[in-house]
């Protein structure tokens, strides 16, 4: 891994736009883990990648599909990103939302189980393996479950659409994270 800075990284490229930041994202995707890039990438390059992630999964399906269905291994850093990137409503409401799924719920690995838990949480019983797992609820219990869910998911969905949709201001959405990139550019994107 090299050791050049956010603005090395970029070699011309207009900070002020999406590309310069799907640069910096592209360049700290590594075929490894979120938790091996976390423990690489240096604090300001993983907040950018966490950001660029998170707003380009909404983006392509939202915070039931794009984020939470088919992206979980970054559903547990997307608070702190948040915070840094100054959308600290964000940051709580993911929070929220991460509380509202079972306990010991593993947003590491995009499996079976985890397939399990979304379709609880969607109320897609047929569709899970193991419903052993989620036997322990009552039918109230697991109705109340999935009501809060989609009531987080609406929450988020109503915080992030002004900010981040494709009308919106602030660069559609990418402004808190070029704001960020600006602020760092002498960061390095990796530790060591």
């Amino acid at each position: 891994m090299n050791k050049k800075t956010i603005q090395e990284i970029l070699n011309g490229i207009s900070i002020e736009t999406e590309e310069a930041l799907l640069e910096i994202s592209d360049e700290i995707s590594i075929k490894e883990s979120i938790g091996e890039i976390k423990n690489k990438a240096t604090l300001e390059a993983f907040t950018i990648f966490i950001g660029v992630q998170t707003i380009g999964c909404w983006k392509s399906g939202g915070w039931a599909t794009g984020i939470f269905g088919n992206y979980p291994e970054i559903v547990p850093y997307i608070p702190s990103a948040m915070k840094s990137l100054q959308l600290e409503n964000v940051a709580q409401l993911v929070e929220k939302a991460i509380h509202l799924f079972p306990e010991k719920t593993d947003f590491t690995e995009n499996d079976q189980d985890y397939c399990d838990v979304i379709n609880f949480l969607e109320g897609h019983d047929r569709f899970i393996k193991n419903k052993q797992k989620f036997e322990q609820y009552s039918s109230e219990e697991k109705s109340q479950i999935r009501e809060n869910y989609h009531n987080a998911i609406e929450k988020l969905e109503k915080e992030v659409d002004p900010i981040w949709g494709y009308d919106a201001p602030n660069q559609e959405g990418w402004g808190n994270i070029i704001h960020f990139l600006k602020s760092n550019l002498n960061a390095k994107i990796w530790k060591e």
